[in-house]
């Protein structure tokens, strides 16, 4: 390919930055046999330019891990380098490919290999890894559980899955039987996270606070059961639940209502500092430390992952 056909072919593209903790999951040696590709990690003021390039050009939500020099690489009048960044808001961290010209004043943040009538990205084999995390806000949205008396368990069993959930979750609703019999099937505890925050409607907050009082006496299973097994589409599952919940709110006791208006709002705070905004997102707790108030685990934003 021409120096001009590559620099036609690559395109620039915004990636994002902030913190992980973990450091590396995979040692020097692993990656470079994962992308069969020499690595040399960045050291001096090759290092200090690069990062600096680069916390310039992505966004601010990401944080840079680490950075290698590849070879070889695409063209031999472009330097490749792999850059390893964690999103806080996606809790992933991203691999990528970026590419400068030799005298190291252009940037290609994404690249394309155009030949034979096809277009195919340039990217690691690994595009994305989710790291183990500190969960701990797990305890708190669990104290807060325990405090309003809140329905939360689903499925029981020897592994703890926690699901942020509302009625609202069209891929809960398509994957509802898939959901029930993977976790019995996995022996997993799974449970609900009911999240509301101001852009939502208003009918999801009543519809939580009627399934979570009404749950307390029958049960979170039998509750939602009754409107995922009944509904013959997505609009209807949320035309019958809205319908129940505006006729049933009345006679919540006031004291009831507020209680879990209140348990609510304070999930909705708490997931707001997890950095978590998305429905369905899945939590996977590994270990967790009562005493120390600390948990760590596996963070899947806008997944249902129970395998």
């Amino acid at each position: 390919m021409s120096k001009r056909g590559l620099l036609l072919a690559v395109s620039l593209l915004g990636l994002g930055l902030f913190s992980c903790g973990e450091g590396e999951k995979y040692e020097l040696k692993q990656l470079s046999e994962e992308l069969h590709l020499k690595l040399q990690p960045l050291k001096g003021k090759e290092k200090e330019k690069i990062t600096s390039i680069v916390e310039a050009v992505f966004p601010k939500t990401w944080k840079v891990l680490s950075i290698y020099r590849v070879e070889p690489s695409e063209e031999k009048y472009l330097r490749k380098y792999l850059i390893r960044v964690y999103s806080e808001y996606d809790h992933v961290i991203y691999n990528r490919f970026i590419w400068f010209t030799d005298d190291g004043k252009v940037l290609f943040t994404y690249g394309y290999l155009v030949g034979n009538k096809t277009v195919s990205p340039i990217i690691p084999p690994k595009g994305k890894e989710y790291p183990l995390e500190n969960v701990g806000w797990i305890l708190d949205i669990e104290r807060i559980v325990y405090g309003a008396n809140l329905p939360t368990t689903l499925t029981v069993g020897k592994k703890t899955v926690y699901l942020v959930w509302n009625p609202y979750c069209k891929v809960c609703f398509d994957r509802w039987k898939d959901i029930l019999e993977t976790a019995q099937r996995e022996k997993i505890t799974l449970k609900l996270i009911p999240y509301h925050n101001v852009y939502y409607p208003i009918d999801n907050l009543y519809m939580l606070i009627y399934i979570l009082y009404k749950a307390q006496a029958e049960g979170l299973a039998s509750v939602l059961n009754k409107y995922y097994s009944s509904a013959k589409s997505f609009d209807d599952f949320i035309g019958n639940l809205k319908r129940d919940a505006y006729a049933f709110l009345p006679k919540i006791p006031k004291d009831d209502y507020n209680e879990i208006g209140y348990a609510l709002k304070q999930i909705s705070q708490t997931l707001n500092v997890a950095k978590i905004f998305v429905v369905p997102t899945t939590v996977w707790v590994k270990k967790v430390n009562t005493q120390l108030g600390t948990a760590s685990g596996y963070v899947y934003v806008g997944e249902i992952k129970l395998k």
